[in-house]
């Protein structure tokens, strides 16, 4: 299969597994009980979400309005600073998925470890290229925004992607995959991992609790 095609094909079908996999949780599977978490977060737990937040954000921004990013990264103190925080936010997320994922590998979890293994890999290319392409908040607009703008229309151009470093090319693939996966993540379970069990409040690094429904 040639890059071109790859790239064309792939991001819509991981959007139609998406989809399906959401109708099958929501229709087919029974709907587990909702509780608010009451416990606290381990500090893995708040490293996923501060380093997931700051990754996410700069991703959606920079695609939601490449104009006012572009803008902004002119200036090379503000480029130099959004990279650092980025950077930082990327190793706070990659740090607290190995911590979590490392637990439930302890704990025989393995399908629960093998999609945060997943997660995690795509957060050290992520790394990567940020240490190793350097400025990547500036170049992403004129190389990936397009490509996904492109996609978003219905009109995918892959051009500029065949272009790409490879490592480039395999986090973007990477992150396809991922998207497919993650409506069959058992949501529930995973999200229990950020939290520290009731009777172990006092050490914060001990395994979080999962809630299952008897």
């Amino acid at each position: 299969m040639s890059d071109s095609l790859l790239f064309s094909f792939l991001p819509y079908a991981a959007a139609v597994a998406a989809v399906a996999g959401t109708v099958h949780r929501v229709t087919v599977r029974a709907p587990a009980a909702v509780r608010a978490p009451s416990e606290p977060w381990t500090p893995a737990g708040r490293a996923v979400l501060a380093g997931g937040v700051t990754v996410v954000l700069n991703h959606l921004l920079g695609l939601a309005a490449p104009r006012a990013m572009q803008a902004f990264v002119a200036s090379p103190a503000r480029l130099f600073t959004l990279e650092a925080v980025s950077l930082i936010g990327g190793m706070l997320l990659g740090w607290g998925l190995l911590s979590l994922t490392l637990r439930r590998a302890r704990d025989g979890q393995w399908l629960v470890a093998g999609f945060l293994g997943l997660v995690l890999a795509q957060v050290l290319t992520g790394l990567h290229i940020a240490v190793a392409l350097r400025w990547g908040s500036a170049w992403y607009l004129h190389l990936a925004v397009p490509y996904l703008r492109s996609l978003l229309a219905f009109q995918p151009d892959a051009t500029l992607m065949e272009k790409a470093p490879l490592v480039f090319q395999v986090h973007t693939l990477a992150g396809f995959v991922l998207l497919a996966l993650a409506p069959f993540a058992r949501a529930r379970k995973v999200a229990a991992l950020a939290l520290v069990p009731p009777a172990s409040e006092s050490n914060l690094l001990a395994t979080p609790r999962e809630e299952t429904a008897r």
